[in-house]
């Protein structure tokens, strides 16, 4: 189990993996120095490096409107467990999400050295209504598990709430990724319905969890 969770905190995400299962994306990384800065000092893992801000700022700009719907992917505290699930999870669920009518961004955002709040300012920076962020979850129970956090960007009035210290009651989690956890065609179905609930009632997390339909 030490050997398993050290390997998970220092792997790295596969290149092969993210090429598979989504060729059109954006590589950023956050403040963290290294791998050690990133573990030692969690903050510097939640925020986008100016460079590469600038950099999705200028992407995203010429866009007519926001995309609907962004994807981004993380290494966390366990790249291997996107290694092992993204290529099960993503493609199917981009393609399923679109089937059921939504507006996917084609490019996704990959994150090195991310943590949750890396997401949120991703979202920040480009203002999609959905942020479906999937992230290596913190190891220890011996698989590579994977997680998705989904969060509607707008407040009741509207106007987008994104913004990196946004509490994280406000996301909804799909965790435990894995062919021995949540398998990832069981939770492809459970995002989907979750991000159509959360369009229909414009909420997420708490929130969308406290509505009835």
């Amino acid at each position: 189990m030490y050997r398993h969770a050290r390997n998970a905190l220092y792997a790295t995400l596969d290149a092969a993996v993210i090429r598979d299962s989504c060729p059109h994306h954006i590589d950023v990384a956050t403040n963290s120095a290294d791998r050690e800065d990133y573990l030692a000092h969690p903050a510097s893992g939640e925020l986008i490096n100016e460079k590469d801000s600038a950099a999705l700022k200028r992407l995203y700009k010429g866009l007519k409107a926001a995309p609907q719907i962004q994807f981004v992917i993380s290494d966390g505290l366990n790249a291997n467990a996107a290694n092992e699930n993204l290529r099960e999870i993503l493609p199917e669920l981009r393609w399923s999400l679109k089937e059921a009518g939504f507006n996917v961004h084609e490019a996704d955002v990959v994150i090195k050295d991310g943590r949750v709040r890396a997401g949120y300012h991703v979202a920040q920076l480009i203002g999609p209504e959905v942020l479906i962020h999937l992230i290596g979850e913190r190891p220890g129970s011996g698989l590579n598990l994977l997680s998705a956090y989904m969060t509607y960007g707008k407040n009741p009035s509207g106007t987008f709430r994104w913004s990196p210290d946004m509490d994280h009651s406000f996301t909804t989690a799909i965790c435990s990724i894995h062919p021995k956890g949540k398998t990832p065609q069981s939770a492809i179905v459970d995002m989907l319905k979750c991000v159509k609930r959360m369009i229909d009632l414009t909420c997420s997390g708490v929130a969308l969890g406290d509505k009835v339909t």
